[in-house]
């Protein structure tokens, strides 16, 4: 190991059915010991993970190797952001099969709920990079979604552990939005069961559209759930699930919903936020950096998924059967 990696985690705290990965950077720990995921991963206690290809080997000597062959340089997709050190390439899985594959398998060691590995085809993938002082894309994160699905505008979410607390999660769900208002989808919402990691990042995404808005208006004016969706472009069923989360949504007879305002929140975010901007590590989404124009793909099969159908006007039945759990909601901040 060079003596610039940067370990992430205290080495006391290493399960041997939990693989630590070593990329050119850093070295990390895994969250989960996945099923999917090759044997001998679980039977070693580090992984090479090449940053550029995304190859995974048990042994420093080859992927030291591999580092002198491979000729890739960045993942196999288009540019579609680009915002100072930060890239995001959109991947097709029927056209980078193997590289969406190893994507998927990475991923397994972090998201116990992944389950989809050789179905790749049917999804995009957006794969997030950092570029060091080396001007490399050194790989970061990613999202994905299914095809032809842009209303169910996030499927998978993963950022690595050396690259959190940068904003990266939610700058990948503002992207995941506007790809879906370059479809003409007005309101989007991420495909269940979310991720522990993912609705963290959802909630605090959701919670920041919601309370910007707010923000905006008087104590006096009245507020309605659906006009904070159409603003937002979040759906009522997760506007309510937020506000809810938040102790800010009330339920009268005959199934009415009203909103209750609590400023101390209000006033407790935008101080947040105010420290937050300060801050020149965290990235904010820009639309003038989106390089990418809505577009027809047709893909090499013909089975292509079935549209789903949705009512946003069942908000009342949504917000009883799906309650959000306590324990996330206190790690919300």
């Amino acid at each position: 190991m060079t003596n610039d990696t940067s370990k992430i985690t205290n080495t006391s705290t290493t399960n041997k059915n939990r693989p630590w990965i070593q990329t050119s950077r850093y070295e990390f720990e895994t969250v989960c010991r996945s099923t999917l995921c090759p044997k001998e991963w679980l039977q070693v206690d580090k992984l090479y993970v090449c940053e550029c290809c995304l190859k995974t080997t048990i042994h420093g000597t080859s992927a030291r190797r591999h580092r002198t062959k491979c000729s890739q340089t960045r993942p196999p997709g288009c540019l579609i952001y680009s915002q100072n050190d930060v890239n995001l390439f959109e991947v097709l899985g029927w056209k980078a099969q193997t590289y969406c594959e190893d994507l998927c398998l990475i991923a397994t060691l972090f998201i116990e709920s992944k389950v989809e590995i050789k179905n790749v085809h049917r999804f995009r993938f957006y794969v997030l990079t950092v570029s060091h002082d080396d001007n490399q894309y050194h790989f970061a994160g990613f999202f994905s979604k299914l095809q032809f699905q842009e209303r169910l505008n996030l499927s998978c979410l993963l950022i690595l552990p050396p690259y959190r607390n940068r904003g990266f999660g939610s700058l990948m769900i503002h992207i995941s939005y506007a790809l879906s208002h370059l479809a003409n989808i007005h309101t989007g919402t991420p495909e269940r069961p979310l991720s522990t990691q993912g609705l963290l990042c959802y909630r605090k995404y959701w919670k920041s559209k919601i309370f910007d808005y707010l923000l905006t208006k008087t104590t006096d004016e009245q507020i309605a759930i659906n006009d904070i969706s159409k603003v937002t472009s979040i759906s009522t069923c997760d506007v309510i699930e937020t506000l809810a989360a938040l102790n800010m949504i009330r339920m009268l007879e005959k199934d009415k919903l009203i909103i209750y305002r609590s400023q101390e929140l209000l006033d407790e975010y935008e101080q947040k936020s105010k420290e937050i901007n300060i801050r020149p590590d965290i990235i904010n989404f820009d639309l003038k950096y989106l390089k990418v124009k809505a577009t027809s793909i047709t893909l090499p099969f013909e089975n292509k998924c079935k549209k789903l159908k949705f009512d946003d006007d069942e908000t009342a039945m949504t917000f009883l059967n799906y309650y959000p759990s306590s324990h996330i909601d206190q790690q919300l901040d």
